[in-house]
């Protein structure tokens, strides 16, 4: 998880400020009980993931930090050249193969309930 700079964080502090000065004192009861129910219910649905929803999750929302491989200059040609066709980026490659081919169910399986705790 990447910080966020000084602006950032003014940034945002800005907006809640203006999204706070705009909305009423009173609380919205009808607004906020629709939610509440809906994110019980997905914490449900992560706590009981099967192991594709897990692997389809990563592969949605598995991007972080850059690594760096290397290949030989005809391995790395062909494989620019394939993914340029296939109209995809590197990282997604990798992590696809990562995810399907690497790592283990265990593996994944405990990344992602230390990952929902936080």
């Amino acid at each position: 998880m990447a910080r966020k700079t000084a602006k950032q964080m003014r940034e945002e502090e800005e907006q809640l400020l203006a999204s706070i000065s705009k909305s009423e004192n009173t609380p919205n009861i009808e607004e906020s009980e629709p939610a509440l129910f809906s994110n019980i219910e997905n914490a449900k649905k992560m706590k009981n993931a099967s192991y594709d929803e897990i692997k389809q999750y990563y592969q949605k929302n598995g991007i972080g930090k850059q690594g760096t491989f290397y290949l030989s200059a005809p391995l790395m040609k062909l494989f620019r050249t394939k993914v340029t066709a296939d109209e995809t980026k590197i990282a997604e490659v990798i992590r696809e193969l990562l995810i399907e081919h690497y790592f283990t169910e265990e593996e994944l399986r405990a990344v992602f309930e230390a990952e929902e705790k936080i």
